[in-house]
């Protein structure tokens, strides 16, 4: 991440410092002040790319802030928690973002980071100096109700840092299931544009900056592209729209995460082509089996793929149907994950918007999913502290009491 100049503005010794500690560990150089006057100085001193400001210290100094800037910068301000009425006055007074002050570091540094990108002040830079790849991971089921969907978003958030490791990685999350996708759901957004919008604006096809405005930030710091809003947007898509989308939004993320849904269509067909790593989602049964084993047949003699293949097993029903090892046997691969029957708690999770990794980090189920990480990212993603501490136990007792 470039070093860009950040002024923070907040007479409060604790978010100033806060600040600091976000934003330097991120690798920007932070300039720190208490009053809007010594901010005015700062900024007639020397130009910065951004101003994170302490909203009720600036109220009515955003003004004056922006004519002292010596070049046109950005203005995030905090504002106090739950007052819609504050967030709005910031904003009509000339704010570009605001960001409640309960935030995290993963929101802050995703907030921080659309607003450089929009302003054309970074641009991304991957460890050798050059752009950015994203590593595509899909996930995939030709059986509907197994829970591909709920997997690709806990896989995403925890890639994501949500979990709690302390390390940001750039992730955008895709809902390719243009139909009926719900991915917006489980992470309750409401999201002002969708994959549609974008892929019907030639501009933001060629522009990045454009293009990231179609995305709808989550607090896990996950960017989300979400679905189309109406089923008919799905008969708007094209391989080649889709194609352009992904190549100008590809070099801004260390991952992309993408829920494929149960259709295979030409589009679907055509990201797993692209895809580094597939995730086959399977529940335990025949019909369940005989499908997946079709799919890959299907995608052997069709499709020219290059990706890993990973599969795993969600335990839907509290009784298993057919044993892991039978499941072993009839693909001849190994399970790379086993999702427990946790009934309550996913349905909580999906009625409520908040991610299995987030609301329940130290379950049996966020344990498996963090297995399920480690094989997509391996050594690049550090193990958050507090998920999954005795991954393997925790899956063993989550058998145990199923089976029993």
């Amino acid at each position: 991440m470039p070093s860009n100049p950040i002024l923070i503005c907040a007479p409060s010794t604790e978010l100033r410092l806060q600040l600091e500690s976000h934003l330097g560990d991120l690798g920007y150089a932070t300039t720190s002040v208490r009053t809007p006057a010594d901010a005015v100085s700062a900024l007639r001193d020397r130009p910065f790319d951004l101003i994170v400001a302490e909203g009720l210290a600036v109220s009515g100094a955003i003004g004056g802030m922006r004519a002292a800037s010596q070049t046109p910068a950005p203005m995030v301000i905090v504002a106090p928690a739950g007052d819609v009425e504050a967030r709005i006055a910031f904003l009509e007074a000339g704010a570009d973002d605001v960001i409640a002050s309960h935030f995290t570091r993963a929101e802050m540094e995703a907030r921080v980071e659309a607003l450089l990108i929009r302003s054309g002040k970074v641009r991304p830079k991957g460890p050798g100096g050059g752009p950015v790849a994203g590593k595509i991971t899909t996930f995939f089921s030709p059986k509907g109700g197994v829970g591909t969907t709920t997997l690709a978003v806990n896989a995403a958030v925890m890639l994501a840092g949500g979990a709690g490791d302390g390390r940001v990685q750039h992730v955008l999350l895709i809902d390719l299931d243009l139909q009926f996708g719900q991915v917006a759901t489980h992470l309750n957004l409401s999201p002002r544009y969708d994959i549609a919008a974008l892929c019907s604006d030639d501009l933001a096809l060629a522009d990045p900056d454009v293009a990231i405005s179609y995305l709808t930030a989550h607090s896990s710091g996950t960017s989300v592209l979400a679905a189309p809003t109406n089923p008919e947007g799905d008969f708007r898509i094209t391989v080649e729209q889709l194609e352009q989308a992904l190549a100008i939004l590809k070099p801004r993320f260390d991952h992309i995460v993408v829920d494929c849904g149960t259709r295979l269509d030409p589009r679907t067909l055509w990201m797993l082509e692209q895809a580094d790593t597939h995730i086959f989602v399977i529940f335990p049964e025949i019909a369940a089996l005989r499908a997946t084993s079709l799919l890959l047949s299907f995608l052997a003699e069709t499709a020219t793929l290059r990706a890993t293949t990973h599969f795993v097993v969600n335990h839907i029903f509290p009784k298993e149907l057919l044993k892991t090892r039978d499941v072993q046997n009839l693909l001849k691969a190994k399970p790379v994950a086993e999702i427990p029957y946790t009934e309550v708690d996913l349905i909580r999770s999906v009625n409520e918007g908040v991610p299995l990794v987030t609301s329940r980090r130290n379950s049996p189920a966020a344990a498996a999913i963090q297995q399920l990480v480690v094989a997509i990212a391996g050594n690049e993603w550090k193990q958050p502290a507090g998920v999954g501490r005795d991954a393997d136990r925790a899956r063993r007792e989550a058998l145990r009491a199923r089976g029993s």
